[in-house]
């Protein structure tokens, strides 16, 4: 689809769209999947409010994080969409005949996000059964009729009520992809970040009112917060740049190897593992731990991210190093993905480890050492890190001169766009490119990120067929 920016484009108005959809996707989670009485639960919970005290935002919290979590009407989140994604990712290097058609093709891209949609709705409808079975089953409430109706048409009304509320999510992050700022997925996913966040604090100072915890304890918990913040910020910005120039014009340029390409999922891939052979690995867990971790996340990017495939890409497009001269990029990118996976999985084990260490050391409760684990505050410090980057770029095509700019094409990678802006940039074609990727949250290449290159829309023709030879002679190049 295409997307033309105009300079005059405000960006808190941007703001105020992602803001929007935020607060719109928690309010929506409070809604009940059609089926459920929702007034039974209301009337008890104002009797629990009388009794024991408490505020509107412990009933809201109970459908994002509680036990009435199942029965909201988005309990699916976005998740399956995310799953979907890697999942037609890893189809696609692994099955030859799937990446040509998806990665490969013309319209591969929106090949790529029919198959992830597919299979989006797939998962979502098998997880919404065992949701649905859940509801019937729940045995919180014995003393009130949950349910208008229970059976086989429940759970049919359920299943296409669960995946409709998935899709309404995906449309959502669009909406964000292209009037907010930040990536759509990631907005809506770290939404569910900033809840639980808020419920961790809420939790440690009420051990604190309740001496369960003394003062001391309550200010290392924050300290360990502000530290970790900061130690993974460090992480999430550190690259390792690799300079190149290309043959016409000589234009230089940085392609750059990034800690957080895996994401998150080499650690949750590991504990899995982990978690089968526990038995056998007693005695030296920590060390089993850490070697896993590593080992994941050096297999996934070996095989996604394969950096040979952008040596052909450099070498087709005419690039060559300006820093080392006569030696192969093929070796810079490996030493340079090798240094960044050790980043990475060094934070990973930070990750492992704190939300099992902190609830004895600190004497805190597991859900408020839950918000280091791998969905937690690593998730927001990505999510900053992203909208930060749109941001710069919509402040510099705000300081350039041009009126309109024309969306040309949408990389997979962030190599992949500046390559290509690049040799644009070489042939007198001003570009820039607008990152948008979940950082932590989704690996690198997958439909859910990409880096779209804009040019001026009184050049958008040449640089179509400029394009198109560089595309054309990618994939006849031979090395």
């Amino acid at each position: 689809m295409a997307e033309i920016l105009s300079k005059q484009g405000a960006l808190a108005r941007r703001f105020l769209v992602t803001v929007g959809v935020i607060l719109l996707v928690r309010l929506i989670y409070c809604i009940p999947v059609p089926g459920v009485q929702l007034r039974p639960i209301i009337e008890l919970y104002h009797e629990h409010i009388q009794t024991y005290g408490g505020s509107w935002f412990d009933f809201m919290s109970l459908f994002h994080v509680g036990r009435l979590r199942n029965i909201s009407l988005f309990s699916l989140g976005i998740m399956p969409f995310i799953n979907a994604c890697i999942i037609i990712q890893i189809i696609g290097y692994l099955v030859p005949e799937v990446k040509k058609i998806i990665f490969q093709n013309k319209d591969g891209r929106r090949n790529m996000m029919l198959a992830a949609l597919a299979v989006t709705l797939l998962l979502s409808a098998m997880h919404a059964y065992s949701i649905s079975l859940k509801i019937e089953l729940l045995d919180d409430f014995p003393d009130i009729q949950l349910l208008y109706c229970s059976g086989l048409s429940f759970q049919v009304l359920a299943v296409i009520s669960l995946c409709a509320a998935v899709m309404i999510l995906v449309l959502l992050s669009e909406v964000v992809n292209r009037f907010g700022v930040g990536n759509g997925v990631g907005v809506i996913f770290v939404s569910e970040v900033l809840v639980r966040l808020i419920l961790a604090f809420d939790q440690v100072m009420q051990f604190y009112a309740r001496e369960v915890i003394q003062r001391h304890q309550v200010i290392l918990f924050f300290v360990v917060v502000a530290v970790f913040l900061y130690f993974a910020r460090k992480i999430t910005r550190f690259r390792k740049k690799i300079e190149l120039s290309t043959h016409e014009g000589g234009e230089k340029f940085f392609i750059s190897v990034r800690p957080f390409w895996s994401g998150v999922w080499p650690l949750i891939i590991a504990e899995a593992v982990f978690s089968m052979f526990e038995f056998y690995l007693k005695g030296s867990s920590l060390f089993a731990v850490a070697a896993t971790i590593v080992f994941f996340s050096l297999l996934y990017v070996k095989a996604v991210y394969n950096p040979r495939r952008f040596y052909e890409q450099v070498l087709s497009h005419n690039c060559r190093s300006c820093e080392q001269q006569g030696k192969r990029i093929e070796d810079f990118l490996n030493h340079a993905v090798l240094q960044c996976v050790l980043l990475s999985a060094l934070l990973f084990g930070v990750i492992f480890s704190l939300p099992l260490l902190l609830p004895f050391i600190l004497n805190v409760s597991f859900l408020s050492a839950g918000i280091f684990g791998s969905f937690g505050l690593v998730m927001l410090v990505g999510m900053h890190y992203d909208i930060a980057r749109q941001v710069k770029f919509y402040q510099r095509i705000k300081r350039l001169p041009i009126q309109e700019w024309w969306r040309l094409d949408v990389a997979r990678d962030e190599a992949e766009a500046e390559v290509k802006k690049a040799c644009l940039r070489s042939h007198g074609v001003m570009t820039e490119i607008r990152p948008s990727h979940f950082a932590w949250g989704m690996p690198v290449m997958t439909i859910a990120s990409g880096y779209s290159l804009f040019v001026p829309t009184e050049n958008v023709d040449m640089a179509r067929q400029l394009l198109e030879k560089m595309q054309a002679a990618w994939k006849e190049k031979e090395i």
